[in-house]
């Protein structure tokens, strides 16, 4: 089956690629928070159970800004991408590089990226 042929299919796995670059943004940042000394989350689980409400506004906005860039006739992006492998490979890497993008923007309008370490509640007071 040919997906060029497809308009809807062919976006679809688009929009596919672009949040499997998202999700490997989200993960290799859990990743380092759970291997960081600086706080206490320690699972993926506890990770995402204090995180997921920034990650998902975060991954709307996200989504949200590729949705009027990738068809945007104004910026003509189909010139640089001649085959629908092409396709892919930029959605996923705009995935990936999106929520890195949106951090340096929230950075300029001042905003914090990251969440303040989580405090050891193991430990008890004054330890």
């Amino acid at each position: 089956m040919n997906l060029e042929a497809h308009p809807a299919l062919h976006y679809a796995v688009v929009l596919l690629f672009y949040n499997v670059g998202m999700a490997m943004n989200v993960l290799s940042a859990a990743h380092l928070s759970i291997n960081s000394q600086n706080n206490a989350v320690k699972t993926l689980k506890s990770y995402f159970s204090l995180r997921w409400p920034p990650l998902v506004v975060r991954w709307t906005v996200c989504t949200f800004v590729f949705l009027i860039g990738w068809e945007n006739p104004t910026l003509n992006l189909e010139r640089f991408m001649p085959t629908f492998t092409i396709h892919m490979g930029v959605a996923g890497f705009l995935g990936f590089a999106s929520d890195e993008f949106t951090s340096k923007v929230l950075a300029v309008l001042g905003f914090q990226k990251e969440l303040p370490a989580v405090p050891d509640d193991r430990q008890g007071p004054g330890s």
